[in-house]
């Protein structure tokens, strides 16, 4: 039984490595590396979960194809509990094209899975085996997000903890967001979705006007660290310099040690937010999602190196 279920997208990562340039109409570009991972929000949330020590499962839809299989198959090789994830012959597995140019990354998405997936199956009898659920990425997930908020409600009561990511949303609309905010134990979101979100020019703002509506609230910003409210202030918790490789999941890698310092190791927030950057940065130091494969003692090694590092 996994303390930690993982619901939501799943697919398929390409990993296009270190490119010429930044793609450019009707031309060819090449680049250095490639690479087919497990990809989504979910999944490397889950393998990063489970690397750390943790417990868990992943929730979603997978197409019965090759690249269902792939991922599946992977979830298991990382210790992640897949019997919630269901497969379908009537769609395909969804993937995602990664095109890295130096410190940035391009992402063309085909749905396909993600956009079919409802969570039909997630009910009562299985929320209540965990003890915490996180929702990823749901404004690619068209089926299952009219839902969510029905499924936190559930949650809550059932004394289930409950995070979300929310991703960007192509229509900047943040539909259902005002009901799922005050149903959440936790909220993250990268700087650019809380601008947009809460409406505001400053992440400070941001954070002050979120934590209204939600108990915690962070604020991923790269390599600035993160954002967070403690004991009535907003605090900028620093993250840690490197030359990345892949920046490919560092964001649910960063959910993923958040929420297992917390739930795991007793951390506070602040705490539990150092550790986190410091395993989102690692992961950024390797190829995929999925790649720095980052146990407890890696990243702590990595937090005392950094620390010695200045």
């Amino acid at each position: 039984m996994g303390r930690t279920l993982f619901v939501g997208d799943i697919n398929v990562d390409i990993v296009m490595g270190n490119l010429q340039s930044l793609p450019v109409t009707d031309r060819e570009v090449t680049c250095e590396s490639y690479a087919l991972v497990a990809g989504s929000c979910a999944v490397i949330a889950g393998c990063a979960y489970s690397h750390l020590g943790g417990d868990c499962a992943v929730a979603g839809l997978a197409g019965r194809d090759e690249y269902g299989d792939f991922v599946v198959r992977e979830l298991k090789h990382h210790g992640v509990d897949t019997r919630w994830i269901k497969r379908s012959a009537d769609v395909s597995t969804g993937v995602t094209v990664n095109l890295i140019y130096q410190d940035t990354r391009t992402q063309v998405t085909y749905p396909g899975s993600i956009a079919a997936f409802d969570g039909a199956w997630i009910r009562r009898s299985v929320l209540s085996r965990f003890q915490h659920v996180h929702l990823a990425g749901p404004y690619l997930q068209t089926r299952f997000r009219p839902h969510i908020a029905a499924l936190l409600g559930l949650c809550r009561e059932l004394g289930v903890e409950t995070s979300l990511d929310p991703q960007w949303d192509p229509a900047e609309a943040w539909e259902y967001m005002d009901q799922w905010l005050p149903l959440l134990s936790c909220f993250f979101a990268n700087r650019d979705e809380a601008l947009s979100i809460a409406g505001c020019s400053s992440v400070e703002q941001a954070v002050v006007d979120l934590a209204k509506k939600t108990p915690c609230v962070v604020v991923k910003a790269g390599a600035q660290g993160a954002y967070l409210r403690s004991r009535g202030k907003v605090l900028r918790v620093p993250g840690f310099p490197i030359d990345p490789v892949d920046t490919t999941g560092a964001g649910d890698t960063f959910d993923a040690a958040f929420l297992f310092a917390r739930a795991e190791k007793g951390m506070e927030d602040v705490e539990a937010c150092r550790f986190a950057n410091a395993a989102a940065a690692r992961s950024c130091t390797f190829v995929g999602g999925t790649g720095a494969g980052s146990r407890w003692e890696d990243v702590m090694s990595f937090m005392a190196e950094g620390f010695r590092g200045g």
